[in-house]
């Protein structure tokens, strides 16, 4: 249930393609309604997705907490109350909510993938790999191209970089317009040195025709100095602090990259 379809920056990238997410999860059969109490955990579910789509995060927090409190073992509502947790950066109920979903749910591939993003976002990338590979043992799992990008990233941050590799292929072979695997696989590369490589898959991300955001802008900005691209450089410079002159990757970028 990350992005594509899953606080950190890398969280909110993620959030309206889990949301969309979500809404098929709680609405499936998943956990049908069986009594009126789940018929309300389920509109009240569907609330707080509505309040976060919105960027109402108090609102739709509590929306989620009354979905659960009126059916404690409605697990979509809280796995949707992990997420707003993990938004607010209220760790210690996200993990929680997180740990409740997962005892409903032990091999819920949305919660297991939900939680392992969690736990590689808090520094515990180590932690995290187990749960991506419960995701990915369901052969049933709507989007497995979404835990094959997780699990990559977290591998890249432990260093395995040949494994993440391996993870960020296997999830365009799935999904081969995935914007974020493309540009995972651009940074990857970017960090190996071989500039030219990393500018094909930044190339390929560019042509989906999803704007690149201002952290894919500054991985371009960095490829393109790489390759002596000056004018490219200078190109994607100007995009990222015209589009984003307040963020953290402006910042970056005119103190020096």
């Amino acid at each position: 249930m990350a992005a594509d379809c899953r606080g950190t920056r890398a969280l909110s990238r993620y959030w309206y393609g889990l949301l969309a997410c979500f809404v098929a999860v709680v609405f499936s059969g998943v956990a049908p309604a069986a009594s009126p109490s789940r018929d309300l955990a389920q509109i009240r579910a569907q609330l707080a997705v509505e309040y976060s789509r919105v960027g109402n995060l108090k609102a739709a927090l509590d929306s989620a907490t009354e979905a659960v409190s009126v059916d404690p073992g409605y697990m979509p509502g809280h796995l949707l109350r992990a997420n707003v947790l993990q938004q607010l950066g209220v760790d210690g109920d996200a993990e929680q909510s997180f740990l409740r979903a997962l005892a409903l749910a032990p091999a819920s591939p949305e919660a297991n993938n939900n939680y392992g993003w969690f736990l590689c976002q808090r520094g515990r990338a180590d932690e995290s790999l187990a749960y991506f590979k419960r995701a990915l043992a369901d052969p049933l799992y709507d989007t497995p191209q979404t835990a094959r990008l997780n699990l990559g990233v977290c591998l890249n941050r432990l260093d395995r970089k040949v494994e993440a590799n391996e993870q960020f292929l296997a999830a365009l072979q799935i999904a081969p317009a995935f914007p974020r695997a493309l540009a995972e696989l651009a940074r990857l590369h970017l960090e190996q040195g071989n500039g030219k490589l990393a500018g094909r898959y930044l190339d390929r991300r560019t042509r989906i025709g999803v704007p690149l955001s201002a952290d894919e802008l500054l991985l371009g900005v960095a490829i393109a100095r790489l390759n002596g691209e000056v004018e490219r450089e200078q190109q994607l410079a100007g995009q990222l602090t015209s589009r984003f002159p307040d963020s953290r990757e402006t910042q970056q970028l005119l103190s020096g990259l």
